[in-house]
């Protein structure tokens, strides 16, 4: 059996320390054509409308506000309050960052404007199909 190299020690060690990221789970804007992909994938209208309903419950829900201010208020505490030296200003400027980013995601779902459906006078769909 073969030894393992360094290189694939520390690749295995690192490997260790990280969580697996579930690429399916990772949203992106086209600010340019207003599109939003998940996983790469452009998202359907349905799962969008859903998903902006839970973001609007969640901002405005109490949950949301705990979940935000408390990090908030201890990054801010670790940067200027206890803050000795310049991993403890790193270290609050991630904590900000990342609510910065959970906000932002629920602000693009929260925006998210489904397609108008055409409709003819009396109401009904319009098809192409004929």
């Amino acid at each position: 059996m073969a030894s393992k190299t360094v290189a694939e020690k520390v690749r295995a060690a690192l490997n260790d320390l990280l969580t697996v990221v579930d690429e399916n789970m990772i949203i992106t804007l086209d600010a340019k054509i207003g599109t939003i992909y998940i996983g790469g994938q452009r998202a359907e209208p349905s799962r969008l409308a859903n998903l902006k309903s839970e973001a609007e419950f969640l901002l405005n829900s109490d949950l949301w506000n705990i979940l935000y201010e408390t990090p908030k208020e201890l990054a801010q505490r670790a940067i200027f309050v206890n803050g000795e030296t310049l991993d403890d200003l790193k270290k609050g400027r991630s904590m900000l960052y990342v609510l910065s980013s959970q906000k932002r995601i629920l602000d693009i779902l929260k925006s998210y404007v489904p397609p108008v459906i055409p409709k003819t006078s009396t109401g009904q769909i319009k098809s192409d199909i004929m």
